[in-house]
């Protein structure tokens, strides 16, 4: 055995109480006391002393952007600024004394400005001189000043929604390959720090396949990752079948890669509420002629689901207003219950869709820091009082019988999976909220068999805790650190 965890309390609800574990050649070997684990272990083998804290299965962030996190890393961050005056601070010093070039940051809120969205005046105030981009922190709205603007060809529009984006974006200048590596680097050295094990990269998976084909070739890999290719309305259905063959080649290729992994497509049903690109059954609060718009006219999104789940291939749906939530549920009954499918984060579903999850063995996807009070003054006042209180109802779908599994969108909120096991514990208990990070991650990646608990034969990927988590209170789960990462019983993380 190769390393081994000790005098811990091993997180598995509903089994034998154990204090320690061992693992060898990238497995769990054995779970049991200290003194049975300590029988068995080599006398080379490194033994981690848990002091009392948690020994859990590392988290599985279930629906996350980690390149465009790991990016993020290196640029402007302006998330969690509340206020215009902070925020007009934080890019004033984060432009002084920097080399020419374009700016480029994300993660403002809309609650930061009067009205709810920024404008080309005042980023102009701020960088006056050099061309500058900053992103929302859904990444459903971009903001640019018209230096940028000039660049691009775009005239009048400081505010970019959606696909209106791209056109700015695609005039920053690219990153180099090893740019985006080290990129990478940096994200998997704070992922590990946070306990996490896996990522499920939520979309533009087929243009990330060759970094991290090289970092594994390399031996740099210290998480897995699940890649989600895309699916757009954008392409016809005989288009989308001659994609999905490339998609299959890649896939048969990686089936029993440990590491990199696929079999999973990606699609956008709408935007945000945020910027009222959601799409809902009913107007938004005070607007009664906009009710955001389906990026999928028609039932053109059910007949490429239908063709991607019969061909084997599991489909992701973003849907966060009540009408895009009822397309995806509508597309999926279609497939008659085949290949485990996902909404994606199920925002503000209408009642009478929240049963139906369970009914068509569909996956909530869902990331519980979205719901945090300091991100939805906005949101809030969008939907109005009585859509707002049905907002994130992962306890509903859960009674129902539905399956969540949990993540972070990250960099929409931070890769913290204890900031999402607080949101989630103020109405799940402990031990649902960990499953969703955890078992029910991996359910939603057909991985449950491999990983996502703690037993014997399964992935080596455990997470040490500075506690024990089961004993913590409610406002303490929010400050738990991990003391330890191990991914395929190898030590990737240490405090």
């Amino acid at each position: 055995m190769d390393l081994a965890f000790v005098n811990g309390v091993v997180w598995r609800p509903g089994e034998k109480p154990a204090t320690a574990v061992a693992c060898s050649e990238e497995r769990i070997a054995a779970i049991g006391s200290d003194a049975e684990i300590r029988a068995h272990i080599n006398k080379d083998a490194r033994v981690i002393d848990a002091r009392g804290g948690t020994i859990m299965p590392a988290f599985n962030d279930a629906h996350v952007h980690f390149l465009m996190g790991s990016r993020s890393l290196s640029e402007l961050d302006l998330f969690g600024v509340t206020g215009q005056a902070d925020l007009e601070k934080r890019i004033t010093d984060y432009v002084r004394g920097r080399a020419d070039g374009w700016v480029v940051g994300r993660g403002w809120f809309y609650s930061a400005f009067a009205g709810g969205m920024p404008t080309v005046e005042l980023l102009d105030r701020l960088i006056p001189d050099r061309p500058a981009y900053l992103e929302s922190f859904d990444a459903h709205t971009g903001w640019a000043n018209s230096t940028a603007l000039a660049i691009a060809g775009v005239a009048d529009r400081g505010v970019l929604k959606e696909a209106a984006m791209y056109t700015v974006t695609r005039h920053i200048p690219p990153r180099t390959a090893e740019e985006e590596l080290n990129a990478l680097r940096a994200g998997m050295k704070m992922a590990a720090s946070r306990g996490v094990a896996s990522v499920q990269e939520a979309g533009d998976g087929w243009d990330q396949l060759r970094f991290w084909d090289a970092l594994r070739d390399a031996g740099d890999l210290t998480l897995r990752v699940r890649l989600a290719f895309d699916m757009t309305p954008s392409v016809d259905e005989i288009e989308w079948r001659r994609r999905l063959d490339a998609y299959e080649e890649v896939a048969r290729a990686r089936a029993s890669d440990i590491w990199i992994k696929s079999g999973i497509v990606k699609a956008f049903a709408d935007g945000v509420v945020e910027s009222k690109t959601a799409s809902m059954l009913d107007p938004y609060e005070g607007d009664a002629d906009d009710r955001g718009a389906p990026l999928w006219p028609g039932d053109q999104l059910a007949r490429h689901a239908l063709i991607a789940s019969e061909r084997g291939w599991q489909v992701q749906v973003h849907a966060i207003g009540d009408a895009a939530i009822r397309q995806a549920l509508d597309a999926f009954q279609a497939t008659a219950r085949a290949g485990r499918h996902r909404v994606e984060h199920i925002e503000c579903p209408d009642p009478a869709d929240v049963g139906r999850f369970a009914q068509l063995d569909v996956i909530a996807s869902m990331q519980p820091q979205h719901a945090a009070p300091v991100m939805t003054e906005v949101w809030h006042r969008h939907l109005g009082p009585t859509r707002a209180s049905r907002g994130w109802p992962w306890k509903k779908i859960l009674e129902s019988g539905g399956r969540l599994a949990f993540g972070t969108d990250w960099p929409v909120v931070p890769l913290d999976p204890f900031a999402s096991l607080f949101e989630a514990t103020k109405t799940l208990s402990l031990e649902e909220a960990v499953a969703g990070w955890t078992s029910g991650a991996a359910y939603a990646e057909h991985a449950e068999t491999t990983k996502g608990a703690l037993r014997e034969g399964m992935l080596a990927d455990i997470a040490m805790l500075d506690r024990d988590i089961s004993s913590a209170q409610p406002d303490e789960i929010a400050q738990i650190k991990v003391e330890a990462t191990a991914v395929g019983g190898r030590l990737v993380y240490e405090a």
